[in-house]
């Protein structure tokens, strides 16, 4: 009777062992989708790591929000939460009418130029409205080389605005592209600014940024880092 109490008790550990392996298994490493080579543009991208469905739904009134906007050059180092993110990235260049694929900013003639990279501590992201996604570009912290005031080191989050100037063939001269360039952005970063007002965030827009080395490490050809924006909690 001991040996068959005790053969039934090893069956029983062996049957634990397996479901509780195969639990292990099935359990995801992570929410990461890994691409093969996608490329956008000038751009390549390996993985896009999903974002959660955007909040949109802020409570601030209007007034409110315009009377507290203000420029915040100090931030904390802690790290945004993705619903946050994902409302602000929403709120800079999302679609509100996906649909017809319209954004939340205007842009002349609808040619919707913008490229929107995202600078954390694990990596540099183009922000994806369809897919609400970040796709990968480089891996690794590269928000000090964005400029050189040092509160982009800090900020867990910079956005940079990047005009990609083969969206905006219609326009024959340069002179006039820029200058619709220039003005989108402008919408840009003002939301920008209302969304972190609303949301109690910091936020400052910086045109001294150095374009070059951003222009180097992401590897688009013809546009122009046009402005930053680091965020995060004061």
């Amino acid at each position: 009777m001991k040996k068959i109490i005790l053969l039934v008790f090893a069956m029983l550990l062996v049957l634990g062992g397996a479901q509780a392996q195969k639990k292990k298994t099935n359990k995801p490493v992570n929410n990461k989708e890994t691409v093969d080579g996608i490329v956008k543009g000038d751009i390549q991208i390996t993985e896009y790591l999903p974002l959660p469905a955007p909040e949109v739904g802020l409570d601030a009134p209007l007034q409110e929000v315009l009377k507290n906007r203000q420029t915040i050059r100090k931030f904390s180092e802690e790290d945004l939460p993705l619903e946050m993110l994902s409302s602000l990235l929403w709120c800079t260049y999302g679609y509100n009418r996906p649909e017809e694929q319209k954004r939340v900013v205007p842009s002349a003639v609808n040619c919707q130029e913008y490229d929107i990279y995202v600078f954390t501590r694990e990596g540099t992201y183009l922000y994806d409205a369809e897919k609400n996604a970040l796709g990968l570009v480089v891996l690794g912290d590269n928000r000090s080389i964005i400029s050189q005031q040092k509160f982009f080191a800090i900020a867990p989050v910079s956005i940079v605005m990047v005009a990609n100037y083969d969206r905006m063939g219609m326009f024959k001269d340069e002179a006039t592209r820029d200058f619709y360039a220039a003005t989108d952005c402008g919408y840009i970063s003002q939301d920008i600014y209302l969304f972190c007002s609303a949301a109690h965030l910091g936020t400052v827009a910086c045109g001294g940024i150095d374009r070059e080395a951003i222009q180097k490490l992401l590897g688009f050809k013809n546009g122009r880092a046009m402005l930053a924006h680091p965020v995060g909690l004061k």
